[in-house]
């Protein structure tokens, strides 16, 4: 390793090139990585849909959920499996580990339906197997609202810039919603039918037969080979009109005879609004390996094309856009690094002169392009963990180059120069340097392996953080000698800065002015007596950690932010029309009008929900409100949502459930109780009753609900089977009669000049035609000729659940609610348990909490797990370079003692730790802790081999004072660096913005304060516990010699 030092610092032409290199390619690479809010997250789950036209739940569950779950239960790695069946669907959800790769997730879970195919009805259709993507949810929604323009005139407007935005490479589709589908709608005069003898079903089976593609083989002669085509697919309205259905008295009866045709639209069940306008809204999904910034700059280029191509009046908004807002948060993440970036310059300028700290400087610029690279090459992009790693790395990358330029100095000062000075203090500072790094390293090892959403979530940070400070390693070990051998200089010093120096290596440190001397002075005293400042020490941290037992502020999952977006879904206890719901819709709507602040507000209405959704099958739909990024000092986001929540609790006949839509790792609600059992009756009587304690008795819960639906007047069909037979009627004739009644039935589809998608073609009776009080005027034909169908047919009323949710294969219900706004864990979730604990009666039920609670205990737990184990692998490379288990245990005491620090900056500010950024913080903190004690204990260990004839107080002392300035401005670069945002505010130099409790800052404050409070803590446990440790054996033995001499001279006396 010397010989290597010696070659680069000789050849440091060679090494220049290197690292002019590296600068070069971090800069090209800087470029090509675009901003985004989070890594690509892998969520561990793997959907099976199974449409079976015109069942209910009830059958939908039976027929179809229940085989394939039973099946699908014997996947491998399978975590959990749940299902939900509603009206003509079958959804079945099942979660493996998130490291289980999701290709084979899907393949094995194909194959599993491959084999339960045979048990299902046969005229479902085919379970469909998908795994589950962030890319299927739009990046941003564009919205064209018009005062002037009709419907169709927006929606030819928005099928143009639907058409635009696909052709974007990085965009996977773009789907219209507020707008009703196109179709070809066949109206039935009922009378005709009877006249020509026609039934519904001799209806049906022609239409169907005459869009029947029909392949009819190749011919082959002497003279080639010829295709023959049959021409049979509806190619337009003509081709539709003509279709014959049957004979009567020797003239063909076409469809045109018989039905209506016009171009409509389908019976609208999707509505979108923005604003109180009516909107065409289309939404942007990206491709799975395309960055979301990039794709949504393209969409802006393209809408900036597409605006001056409107008429006047047609107004374009954008919503629900996470990249812009990804983008605003990780510019005003890095002005913050930029801020942290110029304090710790102003630090090290002061403290090491010009040249020694722009050397010093120069590592940050290079460490983060050294990372640059490597981050580009691994497809990361720079998100907000990516860009917290790089923050928090600002201290400890430049640790190992101040160790080293300290010691080339104090090497200068006593004569050294330059070129061996600095090799000198490479060869010197090689070991202490690459293994402080490396048990820093070390204690992030094991968050590699944290399960979960929320570690991949954080991993961006740890590899970030890794990759900075290997780099830093380089840096500090072959540049610094480099560039230090050629430029580096004590430059205009006092000559008693000077002399200090020299007094710091060969003589009495407390002989020095200043703060050194002082020092030294005071640890004179306090190691003359180690065992008590120890004992003090102990005692101290044994009271923090006690009082923060009896006293903590408590703890939440996540961040307690202001609402930036808030999400109310709306409930009607109910069988209404689609007109209906958008009238209850437009209700809320207003009252959410009426709250002044946010910056848009829009409308979703969906005829189909999301099968991912837990919240109950009564919802008819939702209302998004986003606020603007820049804080309203006079109108905060919990205004907002405190008003919204007091203007929608009591609406007659509808439940508001408001919620505020979190950043960060995805998770489900913030409390989450799944009641499942045997027993389908008890466990929807625990979910009622659960509901109620919660809401009554629960303060820190607020918007309690549970998933229980309400059951939906349907109409039965009882068919006297035994009559119909007599009449030679089948089930199918009376199954086609009723279909052209109520939605009509899909006879095919063509492709109208006008559209590049195809249009439905339906048949059904006119729309004053499909009543209920028309069923009795419905007639069939029969051997006895046309019959009215109430004859062999009844229609009865019944109450049916219109969803059925089953979990582990039993049906469930879930209660879910979130945390009042300064509410913790320990207000709520205790309650619950205990409430379970008292009712007896549902013993029997298995009460399972979800939610962010279960992923807070899991990582709770593993933070736990990981500090431990990360103390191990430092102390297994401690023991590699000090083999000495006294000097390992000093220094990993250190670090134990140091998170005293958070806790009690916790305990005296009061403030709520996050289970996430806190231990996170914590962690990052041992890190830094150990390089001080490192580079301690071995200046300790060297000065003790150099020089034999000195005391053990002397040593100590001389090391303590050497080490008393690189300890100061490493510990300071790091506190200094994160102050800002542990204090809460952001501070942008870029944007010469400063931002008190802005969103950066209420992200990072939780980890940042951990960090500053615990380092400035460890500091005094550095400079004062430690060489009173290093001081203990001698004081120790000086004791047991008095003792022995004291007994010696007592038994010589006797």
């Amino acid at each position: 390793m010397k010989t290597l030092i010696d070659f680069f610092v000789d050849r440091y032409k060679a090494t220049f090139t290197f690292l002019t290199f590296i600068l070069v390619w971090g800069l090209t690479s800087v470029i090509q990585i675009p901003a985004s809010a989070y890594s690509d997250i892998n969520i561990p789950y793997v959907f099976v849909s199974t449409f079976y036209d015109g069942v209910s739940a009830q059958d939908a569950e039976r027929l179809v959920t229940r085989p394939i779950e039973q099946k699908l239960k014997t996947a491998d790695e399978l975590v959990d499996i749940q299902s939900y069946s509603r009206q003509n669907m079958s959804y079945v959800i099942l979660e493996f580990p998130v490291e289980y790769s999701k290709d084979k997730a899907v393949q094995d879970i194909k194959d599993l339906i491959d084999e339960v195919k045979q048990e299902l009805p046969s005229e479902s259709d085919d379970p469909v197997v998908k795994e589950f993507t962030l890319d299927e949810f739009p990046i941003l929604d564009i919205n064209l609202m018009s005062n002037s323009s009709n419907q169709r005139e927006l929606l030819a407007f928005a099928r143009q810039l639907q058409t635009a935005v696909e052709t974007i490479p990085e965009v996977l589709e773009a789907d219209l919603r507020g707008v009703p589908d196109d179709l070809l709608e066949a109206s039935i005069d009922k009378t005709k039918l009877e006249s020509y003898n026609v039934s519904p079903r001799d209806l049906y089976n022609a239409i169907g037969d005459a869009n029947r593609a029909i392949p009819a083989g190749d011919l082959r002669s002497a003279t080639g080979k010829f295709s023959v085509l049959v021409p049979s697919v509806f190619e337009d309205v003509t081709d539709v009109e003509n279709i014959p259905i049957i004979e009567n008295n020797g003239k063909v009866i076409t469809l045109k005879d018989l039905v209506t045709l016009k171009r409509t639209f389908k019976d609208r069940d999707s509505f979108s609004r923005v604003n109180g306008k009516e909107a065409v809204t289309v939404s942007v999904m990206k491709r799975q390996d395309a960055k979301e910034v990039v794709a949504a700059q393209k969409v802006n280029y393209v809408l900036d094309e597409f605006r001056p191509l409107l008429p006047a009046g047609v107004e374009v908004i954008i919503t629900q856009d996470r990249t812009g807002w990804s983008s605003m948060m990780v510019g005003e993440l890095g002005g913050n690094i930029l801020t942290a970036l110029i304090l710790v310059m102003a630090i090290v300028v002061g403290t090491m002169g010009l040249r020694s700290s722009t050397m010093v400087a120069m590592a940050i610029p290079t460490c983060f392009l050294f990372a640059s690279i490597f981050l580009a090459a691994i497809d990361y992009s720079f998100n907000f963990m990516v860009c917290f790693g790089l923050l928090i790395s600002l201290g400890m990358l430049i640790d190992g180059c101040v160790v080293v330029v300290e010691y080339a100095d104090r090497k200068m000062a006593e004569g050294f120069d330059r070129i061996e000075a600095y090799k000198f203090s490479a060869k010197r500072m090689f070991w202490p340097v690459t293994i402080s790094v490396g048990t820093t390293l070390s204690i992030f090892v094991p968050m590699f392996f944290m399960p979960g959403i929320s570690g991949q979530f954080l991993r961006p940070m740890i590899v970030t953080l890794f990759i900075v400070l290997v780099g830093s390693i380089l840096y500090a070990l072959v540049f610094t000698p480099a560039i230090g051998s050629r430029f580096g200089s004590l430059g205009i010093r006092k000559s008693k800065t000077l002399e200090n120096a020299a007094v710091l290596e060969n003589g009495d440190p407390t002989e020095i002015d200043g703060v050194t001397g002082l020092y030294a002075k005071a640890l004179t005293k306090i190691i003359r007596s180690p065992a008590k400042f120890i004992v003090f020490v102990i005692f101290t941290v044994v009271t923090i950690f006690m009082l923060y037992g009896q006293h903590a502020p408590g703890s939440r999952f996540f961040i307690e932010e202001e609402p930036m977006e808030m999400e109310v879904k709306i409930e009607g206890r109910g069988s209404f029309a689609e007109l209906e719901k958008l009238g209850f819709l437009k209700e809320i709507e207003n009252i959410v009008l009426s709250i002044p602040g946010p910056s848009s507000i829009s409308l979703n209405m969906n005829g189909v929900g999301d099968p991912r959704e837990r919240g109950n099958s009564d919802e008819i739909g939702t209302i998004f409100i986003e606020m603007p990024f820049e804080k309203d000092l006079r109108r905060s986001g919990w205004d907002v949502y405190d008003e919204l929540l007091e203007k929608t609790k009591d609406i007659p006949g509808l439940v508001v459930n408001a919620k505020i839509r979190e950043n960060g790792p995805p998770t489900d609600s913030p409390i989450e109780i799944d009641v499942f059992g045997k027993d389908f009756e008890l466990v929807q009587e625990a979910s009622i009753a659960l509901t109620r304690y919660m809401k009554d008795s629960v303060p820190g819960a607020k918007n309690v609900y549970n998933t229980i639906p309400t059951n939906l007047l349907k109409w039965t069909i009882k068919i006297d089977k035994e009559k119909a037979k007599q009449f030679g009627v089948t089930t199918q004739d009376i199954g086609a009669a009723i279909q052209f009644m109520t939605a009509g039935v899909k006879v095919g589809e063509y492709r109208p000049a006008d559209l590049d998608e195809e249009v439905d073609i339906r048949v059904r009776f006119p729309a004053e035609q499909r009543r209920l009080d028309q069923f009795d005027d419905l007639t069939v034909n029969t051997r006895f000729g046309q019959a009215p169908l109430s004859s062999f047919v009844q229609i009865v009323p019944a109450y049916i659940p219109p969803s059925i949710r089953r979990v582990s294969g039993e049906r469930a219900f879930t209660v879910a609610a979130e945390y009042a706004k300064g509410a913790l864990v320990e207000d709520v979730i205790p309650k619950i348990e205990q409430w379970i604990s008292d009712n007896n009666e549902y013993e029997r039920l298995q009460f399972r909490f979800g939610g962010q609670q279960a992923e807070s205990d899991a990582n709770s737990a593993f933070f736990l797990f990981a500090f431990i184990v990360g103390i191990f692998l430092m102390s297994i490379l401690l023991m590699v370079q000090l083999n000495s288990f006294y000097q390992v245990f000093i220094i990993v005491s250190a670090v134990i003692l140091s998170t005293a620090g958070v806790q009690l900056g916790l305990l005296v500010t009061q403030q709520i730790s996050s289970a996430l950024f806190t231990s996170l913080g914590v962690i990052a903190l041992a890190g830094i802790v150990v390089n001080n004690n490192i580079v301690l204990v071995d200046t300790y260990n060297v000065i003790t081999k150099e020089n034999p004839n000195l005391s053990r107080e002397q040593i100590v002392i001389r090391t303590a004072a050497q080490r008393l300035r690189p300890i100061i401005l490493t510990t300071a670069t790091t506190v200094i660096g994160l102050l800002p945002l542990a204090s809460g505010i952001g501070v942008d130099f870029y944007q010469r913005d400063i931002e008190i409790g802005g969103r950066v800052s209420e992200w990072w404050q939780p980890m940042s304060f951990a960090v500053v409070c615990g380092l400035s803590f460890a500091s005094v446990i550095t400079l004062f516990l430690t060489p009173c440790w290093l001081m203990l054996p001698v004081k120790i033995r000086e004791s047991i010699n008095k003792l022995k001499t004291l007994f010696v001279k007592s038994a010589s006396e006797r």
